[in-house]
């Protein structure tokens, strides 16, 4: 048994906010992570931009900013971004080339990967997926992790 009951005093004490506890929203919100290697979005970024079958991706070197942008099949950048027929989701769009260069550009660490959350914008009246790693969630690389996809 603890003993007997003592009474404290709450003075000095603060209420430690719950929002302190939360990782980065994975379930509510458009995420994108990167990999030395590959690039990938949960589902509600493909939901957000109405399931389009295909995206551009267009990267702000100085901002580190990540704009996917809604496009046609025939657009000469176009990247197909999801997988499935009945049930669609966004697959892991994998290019070391791609990988290299974004964290080159905006000097990541290659033994980490980067998680950031997006938020619809638009510009000219197409709506589009900004992503700004900035502040983005980190976590070390596995080991062998880049092999084992």
């Amino acid at each position: 048994m603890a003993g007997a009951l003592e009474e404290l005093s709450l003075e000095g004490f603060q209420v430690v906010k719950s929002e302190m506890f939360l990782h980065l929203p994975r379930k509510g919100e458009p995420t994108c992570s990167l990999w030395p290697y590959r690039v990938s979005f949960n589902k509600i970024s493909l939901q957000v931009l109405n399931s389009c079958e295909y995206v551009r991706l267009e990267i702000n070197p100085n901002t580190k900013g990540m704009l996917v942008v809604p496009v046609s099949s025939k657009d000469k950048d176009a990247i197909r971004w999801i997988k499935g027929q009945k049930d669609y989701s966004v697959r892991n769009m994998e290019s070391k080339a791609f990988g290299s260069e974004l964290y080159k550009a905006w000097e990541l660490n290659p033994e980490f990967n980067y998680r950031a959350t997006g938020k619809l914008v638009s510009s000219k009246g197409k709506v589009m997926l900004l992503f700004d790693f900035n502040g983005a969630e980190l976590w070390k690389s596995k080991v062998g992790e880049a092999n084992d996809e």
